[in-house]
């Protein structure tokens, strides 16, 4: 299935395991508007609900955005028609992979580090979508293009989701800069996975420096 398939890929990169499977996760529409009423039109939502006894979750991702990836959800990165659906699902597969590891090893995170971690991850995934050098140089010029500067927010900047989704962008705009000149322009990519690694563990304040 392509969201599994899309958390082993984050989840080798970033060297962490947990034990849930996304997909036995995956909610439907119906799910996401009978619990919280509204978000089915981003495409994407994360349901969490916490209580004494843990956390309970669902992922809702666009069907045809799941479908659109195919079998093999990396080429996905590569198709104009298909980028959309890669950046949806990646998001989502993002957010429960990262909500997953942080619960499972006790620790707090918040909705500004889920966002920001998932931006992070869709330049990574889509950088590293393919071998080549000279085209992962390319590659990443491309996509912090797409993902940074033509971004587009559905929620008003003087919102408070508008404000999280834009200090997110910004500040994975800026990590993604950092890495493209430490690491991608002389082609270190061991590197580079080495410090996505290092981001991936590092708490919010941090990561909202790290592009510095």
């Amino acid at each position: 299935m392509p969201l599994d398939r899309i958390q082993r890929a984050l989840s080798e990169l970033y060297d962490v395991r947990v034990e849930s499977s996304v997909e036995d996760f995956v909610c439907d529409a119906a799910t996401v508007r009978a619990t919280v009423g509204e978000g089915v039109e981003r495409g994407e939502v994360l349901l969490v609900a916490e209580d004494d006894e843990g956390i309970a979750v669902g992922l809702y991702v666009c069907p045809d955005a799941v479908d659109a990836l195919g079998e093999d959800p990396e080429d996905a990165w590569l198709d104009e028609q298909r980028f959309t659906a890669a950046c949806l699902a990646t998001e989502g597969v993002s957010h429960f992979l990262y909500l997953m590891f942080r619960a499972e090893n006790d620790d707090a995170v918040s909705q500004l580090e889920l966002e920001l971690q998932a931006e992070v991850d869709k330049y990574a995934a889509g950088l590293l979508a393919g071998n080549g050098v000279g085209a992962i140089r390319a590659r990443s010029r491309s996509m912090r293009w797409r993902l940074f500067e033509r971004a587009e927010f559905l929620d008003e900047a003087h919102t408070e989701a508008g404000q999280r989704y834009r200090t997110a962008s910004r500040a994975a705009a800026a990590y993604a800069h950092y890495l493209e000149e430490r690491f991608v322009a002389t082609g270190d990519l061991a590197a580079l996975r080495a410090e996505l690694r290092r981001f991936y563990r590092l708490g919010l304040r941090e990561k909202l420096e790290a592009g510095k």
